[in-house]
């Protein structure tokens, strides 16, 4: 096999690296935010239906708090944050397992045919998820960018962009040329 051959298929394999890479980041964070979220909306059903804060509370203020156990209990049900969890979870395990059977293979023993099998699987695994958030995504990426000591790739994100990543897909700031 020549260097062309051999630079190509090792940018080939780096390329798939990264895009498992960055699912599985993307998929643990949206993991963590549904969690977070089941967890806020039960814990504020448990303290607003408790009977300590019924007798500490004013009757507009326990409004108030029976509103709130309403709108957490509400969007928890709606938008399931549970299930929506788990999935993220599982597309997060199924990118890593991809990348442990990429590591396996190693820097060198890799094939072409091997860089078509995960091609093929990182594909499927791609038409399965939801459609992604441009600003986690971006998020993710800079993260990896830090984390590969590659600052000069990372890219803006601003604050509303970061604040809301998983509630809306803003659009993405203009890249400096």
């Amino acid at each position: 096999m020549n260097q062309d051959d051999t630079d190509y298929l090792w940018d080939k394999r780096h390329a798939l690296l990264y895009r498992v890479e960055l699912s599985a980041l993307y998929h643990q964070k949206r993991e963590r935010f549904f969690e977070a979220s089941d967890k806020l909306a039960k814990a504020v059903a448990i303290l607003g239906g408790s009977a300590a804060l019924a007798k500490t509370v004013s009757a507009e203020q326990l409004t108030l708090v029976a509103a709130a156990i309403t709108v957490s209990s509400t969007l928890s049900l709606v938008f399931g944050f549970s299930d929506k969890a788990r999935r993220h979870a599982e597309l997060a395990r199924s990118f890593k397992q991809i990348e442990a059977d990429m590591l396996r293979k190693g820097e060198r023993d890799f094939t072409e045919t091997d860089l078509s099998e995960w091609a093929g699987r990182i594909a499927a695994l791609e038409a399965s998820e939801p459609p992604s958030l441009g600003n986690l995504v971006r998020i993710c990426h800079n993260e990896l960018a830090q984390a590969s000591g590659q600052l000069d790739k990372r890219r803006k994100v601003g604050f509303i962009r970061w604040a809301f990543a998983h509630l809306v897909d803003l659009p993405l700031a203009k890249a400096k040329a």
